[in-house]
């Protein structure tokens, strides 16, 4: 099997043979003659034909060594190119982005920053994925995921996590509602109300916390639902009483459409990550991504004690 010549030799000897000298190559490539010199001779040896008749003064190329100045000519053109389209992608503030996150991040946070950035941005292709299941980036080839962490690590070290703030969830339900059912004034009186919540919290008991308290309240559920919008579309349309992240009701609180339930309680708090493969350096698209994403997601969670630049890491989705 014959040996396929080294780019690198045949750039060399692509310069020698527009320079005409050894000198004037190395002058060509910005390094000493003598690397030119051995990286032509290991190019004759790939090829088994001499390419250079070397004189003291110049030197001429052989027939084997015509034959081969075009297509010598042609790689440095393609690498030339290639460092032009890579450039341009690094550079330009255009083209596809693809950015996944849960139903809920989707509607109450990140879609309206979203919006904004492609009214500021026309170039840009922003692509929102909604997806409650937990994905990899690199897996399922998405530039960017906004995230929940339930258990605030990720455990993929090939994936920068940068810490956009922390959200909330506790109990809210409409005050139609609360005025057709019993006073809700200690954790067990939720055992006699309509409970809008996910199999695994109906089956586990609800966890509340206050101050240094923990307990697991049990509490009866006849529908289950994982789903932050249809949650909250319930509760405020009187169906029950629901766990919502702050960030999904700070505009119902406000309006005076849902009231906090037992709001001495909690019932969870985590971080929410900005997660993106870990590529250095950063293309113009990313860091313009990161920079004005970022600071608005942050804005959006009512909860926020991170600093938007800080990194983290994150494993779970809600």
């Amino acid at each position: 099997m014959k040996t396929i010549p080294s780019p690198d030799n045949l750039l060399a000897f692509d310069a020698l043979a527009r320079a005409g000298s050894f000198t004037a190559a190395a002058d060509l490539l910005d390094c000493h003659k003598s690397l030119v010199s051995a990286r032509v001779k290991a190019l004759e040896r790939e090829l088994g034909a001499v390419l250079v008749l070397r004189s003291t003064r110049k030197v001429a190329l052989t027939e084997a060594g015509e034959r081969l100045r075009p297509h010598a000519a042609r790689l440095r053109e393609t690498m030339a190119q290639a460092r032009m389209a890579v450039d341009q992608t690094q550079s330009d503030l255009a083209g596809p982005l693809t950015i996944s996150t849960t139903s809920s991040l989707a509607q109450y946070v990140l879609g309206p920053a979203l919006s904004e950035m492609a009214a500021l941005y026309p170039e840009l292709q922003l692509s929102l994925q909604v997806n409650n299941r937990l994905q990899d980036p690199v897996a399922d080839v998405l530039d960017f995921c906004l995230r929940s962490a339930r258990s605030h690590t990720v455990h993929d070290e090939s994936l920068v996590a940068r810490l956009a703030g922390y959200a909330s969830e506790n109990l809210y339900a409409s005050p139609a509602y609360l005025a057709r059912h019993p006073a809700i004034r200690q954790p067990s009186d939720l055992a006699a109300h309509r409970l809008l919540v996910m199999e695994s919290e109906q089956r586990d008991g609800l966890l509340l916390k206050k101050g240094e308290q923990l307990l697991r309240q049990p509490v009866g559920a006849q529908l289950y639902l994982n789903d932050y919008p249809l949650r909250a579309d319930l509760a405020l349309t009187g169906h029950g009483i629901t766990l919502l992240a702050d960030y999904a009701v700070a505009r119902h609180l406000q309006s005076g459409e849902l009231v906090r339930v037992l709001p001495d309680w909690h019932c969870d708090y985590w971080p929410i990550y900005l997660v993106h493969p870990f590529r250095t350096p950063l293309s113009r698209k990313y860091q313009t991504f990161i920079d004005f994403v970022l600071p608005r997601v942050a804005a959006a969670l009512p909860d926020n004690r991170a600093q938007p630049d800080s990194d983290g890491r994150a494993s779970n989705t809600r």
